[in-house]
């Protein structure tokens, strides 16, 4: 399938939710921003908290999610992951790409992308809404 032909489908499931504008908008927004976080396993569980918090439209925010995907997620993660470094963290001497490598230094590598996801999620919030 064209990537073109993707897109087109999903702005015709948006244009097609029958709810208030502002509605469509907070859940699109939510669906979005929660997927620059690397919470995967909490994707949606967030995203519709948050969308039901303010009144937003659940489908939406399930259209919105679909931004973060497995071709998207590494970009998302690196992008993360250097904004986070120039917080409060150090960047790690050597990368190596085995699983061991990820689950003995996991906190060096998630805490930094959690931390540097958050003003991206929060700008990709406020840019989609």
């Amino acid at each position: 399938m064209k990537i073109s032909k993707y897109f087109r489908i999903l702005k015709m499931k948006v244009y097609r939710i029958r709810d208030f504008p502002e509605s469509v908008a907070i859940g699109l927004a939510w669906g979005v921003a929660v997927s620059f976080t690397p919470l995967l396993g909490l994707h949606l569980i967030i995203c519709y908290l948050g969308t039901i918090s303010m009144r937003g439209n659940l489908i939406a925010a399930t259209v919105g999610s679909v931004i973060g995907n497995p071709w998207t997620f590494p970009f998302f993660f690196y992008v993360a992951y250097k904004f986070g470094l120039n917080f409060i963290y150090s960047p790690l001497d050597n990368y190596e790409f085995k699983i061991t490598f990820l689950i003995e230094n996991f906190s060096r590598l998630f805490f930094p992308t959690l931390i540097g996801s958050l003003p991206i999620a929060i700008a990709a919030w406020y840019i989609t809404y």
